[in-house]
């Protein structure tokens, strides 16, 4: 009993199932290009006719006749341009060489030809001298090599194209996959990392200051000073732990990420000074998404947000002496026409501060991100705000996370 193949050698067999493929649809697209060249060989052979005298000559006969002569030539020609095709597919001429492949249809239509001249002359078509009977047979051999060799030729031209094109899209999935790979390695690594800052280095800080503590209450009874100097580096290490830490925790993987790009701005506002005036306002249809707790961008775009917003703040703090700053973030799909195709996050900030030089805005520690922006097909605009300060504008093109509904759509009961 015959075992059915296995799962390699299925896959040692699929390269020559493709190429089989691929031959079969070159080989049919020929077929109806070059019938359709055939066609209209015998239709130019019928106005030649006509043009040359052949309707006058046979004018001079009956209707009957003359309609006999004028379908006579056309059939004649229309089954020598198949019987070259025939003739031709029948040797299978994609599996040969290019040369041998055209070397096999001039041999076909050299041959075909000689029924072809024997037919028109047998309708009268064609004079009975040697010298026309030979031009003839040499005009139908080139037409018909030339009618069967461009529809050969175009179906190549065409099958490599598509060919051509398949690999191109198939490295574009592959490469958009490895991406996607790189940025789901890069989450975790940053989860990871910000994991231990928060947890694990901190918690050792923390033992290492309680630590000091005691050893200061200990040497206070016998040297005050050292006590004093040792609970002053404890301060110290307390600050690095609560400021430092936290700050490079953050910035690795901000807080609130998880829960939504406008969660993570909002917890990054009030993380500023208290003197500073702020305000972030969610559009309608994120709002609407965020109510239903569907957070419509994908991980690392919300990074991309967050880490731009962060920045345009803390340029209008450090370079712009803000004292008020707003946050406006909305989503909304790039084509409302084309359900599940890509969606649009745009966000600006505006600032009260000293507003913008004259010429060409400075983007500052912007620039890294704008770049960044771009290459996922983004953009970022600096430009003045209504509030007299700069205004930041963000647009990140992003393609929704799972269980996003649509606009419009009601929520389910």
């Amino acid at each position: 009993m015959t075992s059915a193949p296995g799962p390699t050698r299925r896959a040692e067999r699929l390269p020559a199932l493709r190429a089989d493929l691929t031959r079969h649809a070159t080989t049919r697209m020929g077929v109806v290009l070059a019938s359709t060249n055939a066609l209209l060989f015998a239709l130019m052979s019928l106005a030649q006719w006509a043009g040359w005298g052949g309707w006058y000559t046979a004018s001079q006969l009956t209707g009957a006749a003359t309609l006999a002569q004028a379908l006579g030539v056309t059939g004649v020609n229309l089954g020598y341009g198949l019987l070259v095709v025939a003739g031709t597919f029948a040797l299978r001429p994609m599996s040969w060489p290019p040369r041998t492949r055209y070397l096999i249809i001039a041999a076909v239509a050299l041959v075909a030809s000689l029924p072809r001249v024997a037919g028109l002359r047998a309708i009268y078509s064609t004079p009975s001298g040697a010298v026309f009977a030979i031009a003839e047979w040499v005009a139908g051999f080139a037409a018909g090599f030339v009618a069967v060799s461009a529809g050969v030729l175009t179906a190549q031209l065409v099958t490599r194209a598509r060919d051509e094109e398949t690999r191109r899209l198939r490295e574009a999935r592959r490469a958009a996959r490895a991406v996607e790979e790189l940025q789901t390695e890069e989450m975790r690594v940053r989860r990871m990392v910000s994991d231990q800052l928060h947890g694990t280095l901190q918690h050792r800080l923390v033992a290492v200051t309680a630590g000091l503590d005691g050893l200061a209450a200990r040497l206070a009874t016998t040297d005050e000073a050292a006590a004093a100097e040792l609970r002053e580096w404890a301060e110290r290490l307390e600050e690095v732990r609560d400021q430092e830490v936290r700050s490079l925790s953050h910035a690795v993987f901000p807080s609130g990420v998880e829960l939504g790009a406008h969660r993570a701005i909002e917890q990054m506002l009030r993380r500023l000074p208290v003197r500073l005036a702020t305000s972030l306002e969610i559009g309608p249809e994120y709002r609407r998404l965020s109510d239903a707790g569907q957070e419509p961008l994908p991980l690392a775009e919300r990074l991309v947000a967050v880490y731009t917003v962060e920045e345009a703040v803390t340029n209008a703090l450090k370079h712009g002496r803000a004292t008020q700053v707003r946050v406006a973030a909305e989503v909304r799909p790039a084509d409302r026409s084309a359900p599940g195709g890509p969606w649009l996050l745009d966000v600006t900030v505006d600032d009260d501060g000293t507003g913008l030089p004259d010429g060409e805005p400075e983007l500052f520690g912007l620039a890294r991100h704008a770049e960044r922006l771009q290459s996922r097909g983004g953009s970022l605009r600096l430009g003045p705000s209504p509030l007299g300060g700069a205004r930041v504008r963000v647009s990140l093109p992003f393609d929704r996370t799972p269980g996003a509904t649509e606009p419009g759509t009601p929520p389910a009961e």
